[in-house]
């Protein structure tokens, strides 16, 4: 059973792509869509607009505080003259007394204090933000670890077909020998078990690339099959210029700049600040206590307020914030030292795929020549079918290395972009 369904497998592997429409996917759609489907995309609208009430609601301050009061009381004595004046009703003042009043209250002059805040709250969404994009940003380095790895998968299944094709292709040659009475049968046998062998391989790679494929499903959301024909990127790489554009390297410059708009905030507090203020009401009794029964009353007027000593208070934070920025540059500036290295790693790793790429190349030429060379002899019957079935499989080996050289030249630049930002 196990033969047979290998054998169905190989034929239909080798005639995939015949008569099916294939469909073709980049790494360019891949991350696209990988970004749109990612549940932390709509991110960055929640923080804009969380940015925005919130400075709406530091802008109010700019806008007339109203209050409106009520107040009833009852007290048992009430200011009353010492004397009476002779031909002269005395007036009462009511020991219930009610008022209600409206009272607002409009800053004129804040010191900044209210833009100082709007630049600190701007800075808060701006780094939500671009930590938002450094989380969305690891995303896009496995959709890149996944695509080359399908990539690597289809190019070693195409190795595995064409091993399979000349397999068979000498199967049919060395049946002929074998009904001649040239080779023994076992030559056949050992042949056809090389091709199962190959069927195999094919298979594992298969569902390797099958479930990488699902995989990459789940995060793009695309509708990705066994027909999509995954296109190899070309990525120009400027390996001389060296640029951190991570959005967790700009994080630490917002930071910064966050610690200096907050320290325009400690100053702004200490600033004199002045106010408009009012008051309109009804009540019982008015301002004139001796005018007897309820009446309407009002107060308008201006005032200052200024915080001018607070012990050096402000001096001590604008202290600390400067410490806080020293101590996010250390960190800002360790984490590009650690950046550089590991660029270095990846410029090495670009170099040594170039490298063995070219002597891949010669080996396979070797490799290919030694392999006919043995063909030939199988045939002739002056060699085994196991030893050539070994310069086959050293053949097969040779370009599944080269395979994976070139997808590790590939997979180098692109880390290398994705360590200065550019991916």
């Amino acid at each position: 059973m196990m033969y047979r369904t290998i054998l169905l497998f190989i034929t239909l592997t080798l005639a995939t792509g015949a008569s099916a429409q294939q469909r073709t996917v980049t790494l360019g759609d891949c991350l696209s869509a990988a970004m749109k489907n990612h549940p932390l995309s709509a991110q960055n609208d929640n923080y804009a607009r969380t940015s925005s009430l919130q400075q709406q609601n530091i802008d109010n301050g700019k806008l007339p505080q109203l209050n409106v009061n009520g107040q009833a009381t009852y007290q048992n004595e009430v200011v009353g003259l010492p004397f009476k004046i002779p031909g002269v009703a005395t007036p009462q003042i009511p020991k219930a007394q009610y008022k209600m009043s409206l009272d607002a209250n409009q800053l004129i002059y804040g010191g900044g204090n209210i833009a100082a805040q709007d630049e600190v709250e701007d800075y808060s969404r701006k780094i939500n933000q671009l930590n938002n994009d450094a989380e969305l940003y690891k995303m896009r380095e496995r959709i890149n670890q996944l695509y080359f790895s399908i990539l690597l998968s289809d190019l070693n299944a195409d190795v595995i077909r064409n091993t399979i094709t000349d397999l068979n292709s000498r199967r049919v040659k060395i049946d002929a020998s074998v009904k001649e009475g040239i080779l023994l049968p076992s030559s056949a046998d050992v042949l056809q078990a090389e091709i199962l062998k190959a069927g195999q391989r094919l298979l594992e790679t298969s569902s390797q690339k099958q479930a990488l494929v699902n995989t990459l499903q789940v995060l793009t959301g695309l509708p990705l099959d066994e027909n999509a024909a995954f296109v190899q990127p070309d990525l120009q790489v400027d390996l001389s210029v060296y640029s951190n554009t991570r959005p967790e390297y700009g994080v630490f410059g917002l930071m910064q700049q966050k610690l200096e708009a907050t320290k325009k905030l400690s100053v702004a507090k200490d600033l004199p600040k002045v106010f408009g203020f009012g008051t309109a009401g009804y009540g019982n009794p008015g301002y004139n206590f001796f005018k007897e029964g309820s009446a309407f009353f009002y107060t308008v007027g201006a005032k200052v307020s200024w915080n001018f000593w607070n012990w050096h208070q402000t001096e001590r934070e604008k202290q600390v914030l400067d410490l806080n920025s020293r101590i996010i540059e250390n960190q800002k500036n360790a984490y590009d030292m650690a950046n550089k290295a590991q660029v270095q790693q990846y410029l090495q790793d670009v170099s040594k795929s170039g490298e063995l790429i070219k002597s891949d190349e010669e080996i396979i030429k070797l490799r290919k020549s030694i392999t006919l060379s043995a063909a030939s002899q199988l045939e002739n019957g002056t060699l085994t079918a196991t030893e050539f079935i070994s310069e086959q499989l050293s053949e097969e080996q040779a370009m599944l290395t080269l395979n994976l050289h070139k997808m590790q030249l590939l997979q180098s630049k692109a880390l290398y972009k994705a360590a200065t930002g550019g991916l």
